[in-house]
Order: C-alpha cells, then structure tokens, then sequence
C-alpha cells in the first residue's frame, strides 16, 4: 500500500447501489487485524510457548507449573546463574489424548531474567522425522529458517571414542533473540536451542569468571573441608569415648 498526499474525495456510488455498511467494515478490519496478529505471533523469537526471555524465576515457575523447590543454583557469584527442569508432557493443562513431542526442556537464568532455552525431544516421536520435517514445524512458529550446509544431509557419525554426535541444521534469528535446531545422532534425536544473545552474552562471562573464581578458592575450600571433617571426626570419637568410659568395669 502505497502512502503520500491525496484529496480526499466523497465515494460515488452508482444508481441503485448502497453505501458499505460500517458494521461490514468493523468485521472486515477485525479479521485483518486478527490475521496480523497471528502473523506477528507466529514469528515471535522472544518466547518459547507460554515462556518469555528475561522472565524471572518466579513467573517461568509459575507459567509451567514448576516447582520453586526444583530450581538449581550454579553459581552465586559474580551473577546468580540458575537451572530449572520442564517436562511440558506432564503439564496439568496439556490437552487430553496429544502427544508431547518435548521430552525437557531446561531453562536457565541470569540474575533472576531467563536466558537459554533448550528443548531435547522424545527419540519416540520424532521417529522417521527428516530434518525437512522439523525445520518446517519449527518455521511454522519462527518463520523462515537459515539453513546450515547439514540441513540436506543424513546425519552425521559420532566422532571416534564417542557415542554422540550434534550437528546444527537451522537457525531463526531476530533482534535478540535466536534458535537453532541440532541434530543428535544418539539417541537419535533433536534439540531446539534459544537464547537471548544479550544475557547469554553476560551469563557465559560470568561462568567463566565463577569457573575462575571456583580454581582460585579451591585449595582454601579444601582445607577448610578437611579442617571441618577431623573436627567432626574428633567429636564423634569424643562421644564414643565419653559414652564408654562412663559404662566401663573393669
């Protein structure tokens, strides 16, 4: 549609015709309004499901039915890094008879805001499924992929001296956000992988640095493992001895 100066001019109509009714109108604009919406949500890389990027802890436990208590915490310092586990296939509103595809996702989180999603399908369901297949389904959400050169192509063997292999066959990306599908050889399987660039950005630093930090501190946390394992060890032989020397005769 094209947009400039025009005159504004009042409609013709020819003899015997009448005017549009405002109610077709309101009902015409709706749909059209209703269908880019769809569009618009069909394409959104901000979410996976009910789930958004940068939600906290509380809302993702809350939209999928969680428990807080499953929430793992990584690392604590310099950034709070924490993982929770989602089976979609025992969500209490999954419709009755259908079956989920999604085996579990694992969500992770920086500082309190969601920034990787990472869905591992059930080898079951995805049985005789081609990369074609996925990619479509996937495309069906994310719109349209960038396929990888191992898109067309079997899968790939595991290297020597291992069991598995994970080859990434497409990406959506958009603004922040991307997801990428891999293809695993065993089991023989997929994973849909998103992220928020940004905070996975700041979250791998922050595991690097907890990572340094952890090599840094290990010795003294040794020694103070170490240091509080003989104490233990001394009050228990203490108890012992107490409790036998009090129940001796010679």
């Amino acid at each position: 549609m094209l947009f400039g100066t025009a005159t504004l001019r009042a409609p013709r109509y020819p003899r015997g015709m009448t005017t549009i009714n405002p109610r077709s109108i309101t009902v015409f604009v709706g749909a059209v309004l209703v269908g880019v919406s769809q569009l618009a949500s069909a394409q959104d890389l901000s979410r996976y499901r009910e789930v958004a990027f940068g939600s906290s802890v509380s809302t993702v436990v809350a939209n999928t039915g969680t428990k807080a208590a499953d929430v793992k915490v990584i690392h604590q310092r310099p950034a709070l890094i924490q993982e929770l586990s989602w089976r979609p296939q025992y969500a209490i509103n999954r419709p009755v008879g259908r079956s989920e595809a999604a085996r579990e996702v694992t969500l992770r989180f920086y500082d309190d805001e969601l920034f990787s999603i990472i869905v591992v399908y059930d080898p079951r369901l995805v049985e005789g499924l081609t990369n074609g297949d996925l990619i479509d389904a996937v495309s069906a959400v994310y719109g349209p992929a960038t396929l990888t050169a191992a898109a067309t192509r079997p899968p790939v063997p595991a290297p020597a001296g291992s069991i598995n292999a994970t080859t990434a066959i497409a990406r959506w990306q958009g603004g922040d956000y991307e997801f990428t599908l891999m293809r695993e050889v065993y089991p023989e399987t997929f994973r849909l992988i998103g992220v928020s660039r940004q905070l996975a950005t700041a979250a791998r630093a922050a595991d690097i640095e907890a990572t340094r930090l952890d090599q840094q501190e290990a010795p003294r946390r040794l020694a103070e493992q170490a240091a509080a394992d003989a104490e233990r060890k001394r009050a228990a032989e203490d108890k012992t001895r107490t409790g036998n020397k009090g129940e001796f005769r010679p």
